[in-house]
């Protein structure tokens, strides 16, 4: 099963993007660079890509996300802030 002590991270990269899964000469011309910005975990790591974790289910399946690492703009650390305790009496 896929550890869940690993930090969060925010990742953003670049993808094309464009209206079909396939191309022809002139649709090619349509294809669009875009941003996206994803938050997991990281599943795997090597030079050539990261394997971002978005979602993991009772039975140990993993909803993962493959992204190019020289595709990657920005990585950074999600970090959550501890609830503080409230006081009593007021």
């Amino acid at each position: 099963m896929f550890p869940l002590d690993q930090q969060l991270v925010w990742i953003k990269w670049r993808d094309a993007v464009g209206v079909q899964t396939r191309f022809d000469g002139e649709s090619i011309a349509n294809l669009s660079l875009v941003i996206n910005t994803n938050l997991g975990w990281i599943g795997h790591e090597n030079e050539e890509r990261v394997v971002l974790v978005s979602g993991i289910s009772t039975s140990g399946e993993v909803d993962a996300l493959v992204i190019p690492t020289h595709d990657i703009v920005e990585r950074i650390p999600a970090t959550l802030e501890p609830k503080k305790k409230k006081k009593k009496g007021r």
